[in-house]
């Protein structure tokens, strides 16, 4: 998206978020905000959660609050936001996901009704519950009538917001990250070498249903029955079916083959050692994951879905899968590993691309 030309005042922004684990959206909030602390603007956050977010938002020069959920009620949360709104003034605030953005909606607009808007980071994954029906319910209205606008991160994404919201009210703006801190990130971290005699092929993510890590490992199997490459097979990240994958893992005897870390902190030099990234979720908005990916010179296969499909497209990565089976995943792994190609993250994905467009929807 791109706005009309501003004005280069400085702006007193504050972002409201969970910070309860540290992911894609997490990952954008501190790449976001840290990009705007750098290009001179006064930035405050207010966490739900202590965590690395918190963490990485005070390194990199955001004012930075943590509101524990665990410690205040909703009734409790809103009234303390509200004492914080009144008294930091900014011009903007900026909220994501459902229970931050009916906190930071309500207690501005309760208060100093300053303009404010939500980021959208991808679509839901999981059936509702009554009582979550309930704060998706409220959650839509906030968005609706207490916000400016939403801001959804990839084209697919947007038309699914068209649903909840009018389209005048959404504005596309597709993730950032600055490849230059990532390439530095990934460099500063020990990670142990992996052989060279081996394509190493990872996946990076929650281990849940909608990443489809069943997909991957059923890719596995037939990769290495083939035993056209020399192939193991890494998964990065943590979730509830980890278990039950481990088992499966260990029923087909492939343990020498595939390997589970779990979550770690070091994922962009891990990402680096890798010949590819495999990512057959049923839906993504824009993962930061394919960014960081990019930004290491890590081609991808990936399901043709959401804001994968531009990005791959614009980096001139063959690694789009329309058909969403085992075998077409294989199929190209295969091709790719026989004749990979080198990939850049393109400009228009860069973190101060992102950011510009951003304070121009905030000034607009």
């Amino acid at each position: 998206m791109s706005g009309p030309a501003v004005k280069n005042t400085t702006m007193k922004i504050m972002h409201i978020a969970s910070g309860d684990k540290w992911a894609g959206a997490e990952v954008q909030v501190w790449t976001l905000c840290a990009e705007l602390v750098k290009q001179g603007h006064q930035v405050s956050a207010i966490l739900l959660n202590p965590g690395r977010l918190a963490e990485q938002l005070a390194k990199a020069g955001v004012i930075t609050t943590v509101l524990s959920e665990n410690q205040f009620n909703f009734t409790k949360l809103l009234k303390k936001i509200k004492l914080e709104l009144r008294r930091t003034q900014p011009d903007v605030v900026h909220t994501h996901r459902q229970k931050e953005n009916i906190l930071g909606s309500l207690a501005n607009r309760l208060t100093i009704n300053t303009k404010c808007f939500r980021t959208v980071h991808g679509a839901p994954e999981f059936a509702p519950s009554a009582k979550q029906r309930v704060q998706i319910t409220l959650d839509r209205y906030c968005g609706r009538y207490l916000q400016h606008g939403v801001i959804s991160v990839a084209d697919e994404l947007t038309q699914k917001l068209t649903k909840m919201y009018p389209a005048s009210h959404i504005h596309t703006i597709a993730n950032g990250i600055s490849a230059e801190a990532v390439q530095q990130d990934a460099a500063s971290q020990q990670v142990n070498a992996l052989p060279t005699n081996v394509r190493h092929i990872g996946f990076v993510g929650r281990i849940e249903p909608v990443k489809r890590v069943d997909l991957f490992l059923q890719t596995a199997k037939l990769l290495l029955s083939e035993n056209k490459h020399k192939v193991h097979f890494h998964l990065f990240g943590d979730g509830r079916l980890k278990p039950d994958f481990e088992q499966w893992v260990q029923a087909e005897n492939l343990e020498q083959h595939i390997t589970f870390y779990g979550h770690t902190d070091s994922i962009r030099g891990w990402i680096k050692q890798m010949d590819m990234l495999l990512m057959p979720s049923d839906h993504e908005g824009l993962p930061m994951t394919a960014l960081e990916s990019l930004a290491l010179g890590t081609p991808m296969v990936a399901h043709a879905t959401g804001g994968l499909v531009p990005l791959l497209n614009a980096a001139h990565c063959d690694g789009l899968v329309s058909n969403h089976t085992a075998q077409a995943y294989a199929n190209k792994v295969n091709q790719m590993l026989s004749s990979p190609g080198q990939v850049v993250l393109p400009g228009e994905y860069d973190a101060a691309h992102n950011a510009q467009n951003i304070l121009a929807l905030y000034r607009r």
